[in-house]
Formats: structure tokens, C-alpha cells, sequence
């Protein structure tokens, strides 16, 4: 068959039968809206949305029989006609596929009712754990009140209880399911995609985060305008195109390795910061967790303290000095990781805590004690608009921290930060 014939330029709405539809057909009326008001142009986009389901689920039936036909390559090549990138044409001929057997979740689709993208999750999850007719079912119900990233997380944990009997754990079962692309792109970028088990997912975003946040210190500093998705960029390529650690770099010069396999990436050294319950009844660990309230199980949590650095989170306990009262200024290591666990973003903005830095809500200029109870997270911008504009750390009724703006002097002036006297 020859697919190169066929383009979009010499096929008509004829050629999909009937222009209502029915018995298989597919058409839509095309309304005019110039004149519509705000409650009749929803309802029109409602509409509009429903048969861009209908038409989305008719063409991927459509190419799942081509694929029966022709094989998949065949509809990759007909879905780069489409306009497609190479990437999409694949996943698009891929979802054809797999949603053959699953033809109820595809009838669904064809009907509007569940979007592709919903579709094609679940196919996914099927392939890796079959879905009985009840299951399937459940998930389409879920799939219709469910936005696709809620719906994610639904049929996650469907696939976890499905797989519970095969011996592995939730992070074994991740890290089955990693997976890392690079490829050419619109324009000639160049595009990255890739998705890893959540302990090597945050291993991998501490360590973006961490240069990330330092470009960001650079940019505050220089007036740069530089997004965040730039800074998030500059940063990947920094970290993905490091040297190798070779017998033959002496002293920072490059000297030529011998190609061995000993050559080998320097790795990004990583903290991760934990919570771990520990039952005093039986002696033994239990509730582990990331700082976002990710739980990890235990003996994941002893095989990644080989390669991590793993610091607990510890408020008051004994030989952590969080109350320094005035013997120093600068806040300890302790004190800032503390600051992380309770605060967990900037007071101000909600900037992740790894890019703040430690505030004195009472000035250390004013006698301000270096003390945990005295000292609140704030990224480089709201600390500027504390010591800069008159911004206040206030405290709200149920204890949470936040940034008051400044009242205004009848001169003018801007007030300075808040001394003992106006604490207490």
C-alpha cells in the first residue's frame, strides 16, 4: 500500500460516509460564534470539546485497524502526515495498538466520554498488569470525573494492588516502568524525556534544583532576565555534559583517559532529607518519608543511604544546636535543614526551600537571637522586600508564617524590621 499517496490535501469529509452521525460516521457542524454571549459560547466549547473526544477515539479505532492491516510502522508513517513530530507519531501509532484490547475503554473514547489521553494510560497500565472487565470499568467511571494527572495517580495505585503478589516493591515496580529519550525536536531543538522511580526522581531534582537555585542567586544579583525554564535548562546541560572522573585529569588539565571502563561520570553529591517514625514497642523504623510527605519504604530507604546522604529531621534533639541565642550570626547547617523540614518554601512566595535562604524575623541588628523559634525562610527576592520595601514575617492565628505588607507613614517613609520592643 502506498501511504505517500495519501495526504491530507486529497481526502474530503466525504470519504468518512455519512455527515451525521451514526453507524460509524463522523461529522461536526461548524457554528458561527461572532455573535454569541459568554453562556452560550461555554456550552459551544463544551460541544466543540466532545466531538474533539469523538473524533479523537474514531481516529485511533481508525488507525488500530490500519495497524491490523499494514502493521504499526505503516500508521507511524501515516501519522507523520498529519503534521505529527516523529515522537508523537510513534506514541500516537503505539496507543492505536494497545488500546485494541482494551475495546470497551476505546468505545468510551469514541463516545467522548474519557479522553484519549486517559485511554491510553490505561492501556499502558494493561500492558504491564492486565485489567479484568470489572477493574476496567471502574477506571472509566474514575476517567470521567478524573483530570488526566489525578487519573495518573489512580491508576497507579490500581497497578500497585494488582502487582502485590509479585514480589516486588512500589519502588522495584517504578523503577521498571523508567524510561529516558532524546531526539530531535520542532526547529531544530533538541528534547529530552525522561521519567524515573520517585527516590531517583528526587535524587535527580535535588541536584537540578540545587544549580538551579544558584543561577538564581547569579540572577538576582546581575538583574538577569532569565526564566526559570532557562535557569532549569542551563542547569540540565551542566550537569548532563560534566567530564568524566579519568586516571589521566591530574591537577583540573585534561589529559587523554585510557578509554577504560574505569572511567567514570563524578556523580552530583545529593541530600535527601527524611522523616522516619521509630516504634519504641517493637524497635524498629517505620513511616519513612521524603521531606514532601512521599513515603519510601524502609529497606529502599537502607539501600539508598549506601550512595545518599541521608540527614534526619530533627527539630530539638540532643547536639543540635538550634538556639544559638547571640553566640553567632550565620544560621547552622542543622538550623537550615530544620528550617526545610518545618517551613518547606519560602514564607513569602512558595519558592522551594532549597533556593531561600534563613531570615531573622527580629533583625540581628535589633539583638535578634539566631534562634530556631527566630528565624523563617525566605528566597533572595522576598528577603529583598523585608530589608528593601518594609515587608514583615507576621504569624496567622493557626501558626503559619507569612509575609505582611507595609503600612504606609503619613511621611511616607517605609518602616524597618521589627524590633523586640514591637514583638513583644
Amino acid at each position: 500500500m502506498d501511504l505517500g499517496a495519501l495526504t491530507r490535501g486529497n481526502t474530503t469529509q466525504d470519504d468518512l460516509g455519512q455527515k451525521s452521525r451514526g453507524s460509524g460516521g463522523v461529522a461536526v457542524e461548524l457554528a458561527d460564534f461572532s455573535d454569541l454571549n459568554s453562556g452560550d459560547l461555554v456550552k459551544l466549547i463544551l460541544q466543540a470539546d466532545s466531538a474533539r473526544r469523538q473524533l479523537d477515539g474514531y481516529l485511533t479505532a481508525l488507525l488500530g485497524r490500519l495497524g491490523d492491516l499494514e502493521g504499526e510502522d505503516a500508521v507511524e508513517e501515516l501519522c507523520r502526515q498529519f503534521g505529527l513530530g516523529r515522537h508523537k507519531a510513534r506514541q500516537q501509532a503505539k496507543a492505536a495498538g494497545s488500546l485494541k484490547a482494551l475495546p470497551t475503554t476505546l468505545e468510551a473514547a469514541k463516545e467522548g466520554w474519557i479522553s484519549i489521553d486517559h485511554a491510553r494510560v490505561m492501556s499502558e497500565s494493561h500492558e504491564r498488569a492486565p485489567l479484568s472487565q470489572a477493574e476496567e470499568l471502574e477506571l472509566i467511571t474514575l476517567a470521567i470525573s478524573e483530570d488526566l494527572d489525578q487519573f495518573k495517580k489512580t491508576v497507579a495505585r490500581g497497578e500497585d494492588q494488582r502487582r502485590a503478589d509479585d514480589g516486588l516493591t512500589r519502588q522495584e515496580r517504578q523503577r521498571e516502568r523508567r524510561s529516558g529519550k532524546v531526539f530531535d525536536g520542532d526547529d531544530d531543538m533538541v528534547v529530552l524525556h525522561a521519567e524515573f522511580d520517585r527516590v531517583a526522581g528526587d535524587r535527580i531534582k535535588t541536584a537540578v534544583h540545587d544549580l538551579s537555585d544558584r543561577l538564581f542567586r547569579d540572577d538576582a544579583k546581575s538583574g538577569s532576565n532569565r526564566t526559570h525554564e532557562q535557569r532549569i535548562a542551563d542547569a540540565l546541560v551542566a550537569l548532563i555534559t560534566q567530564r568524566p572522573e579519568s586516571p589521566g585529569t591530574v591537577g583540573g588539565d585534561d589529559v587523554q583517559g585510557d578509554g577504560s571502563e574505569c572511567d567514570e561520570i563524578v556523580p552530583q553529591a545529593t541530600t535527601l532529607i527524611v522523616s522516619v517514625d521509630y516504634d519504641t514497642l517493637c524497635g524498629q523504623l517505620k513511616s519513612a518519608g521524603l521531606i514532601d510527605g512521599t513515603p519510601i519504604d524502609i529497606e529502599d530507604l537502607r539501600h539508598i543511604a549506601c550512595d545518599a546522604g541521608i540527614v534526619p529531621a530533627i527539630f530539638a534533639a540532643d547536639g543540635q544546636p538550634l538556639y544559638l541565642g547571640r553566640k553567632q550570626r550565620a544560621v547552622t547547617a542543622a538550623q537550615k535543614l530544620a528550617l526545610i523540614a518545618r517551613d518547606k518554601q519560602c514564607v513569602g512566595c512558595g519558592m522551594r526551600a532549597s533556593a531561600c535562604d534563613a531570615h531573622h524575623i527580629i533583625w540581628w541588628d535589633d539583638d535578634g537571637p539566631t534562634d530556631i523559634t527566630n528565624l523563617v525562610l525566605l528566597c533572595p527576592k522576598c528577603h529583598k522586600k523585608v530589608h528593601k520595601q518594609g515587608y514583615q514575617v507576621a504569624t496567622s492565628p493557626n501558626g503559619q508564617r507569612q509575609l505582611k505588607r507595609p503600612k504606609r507613614s503619613s511621611t511616607g517613609e517605609q518602616p524597618r524590621g521589627p524590633t523586640r520592643t514591637a514583638a513583644a
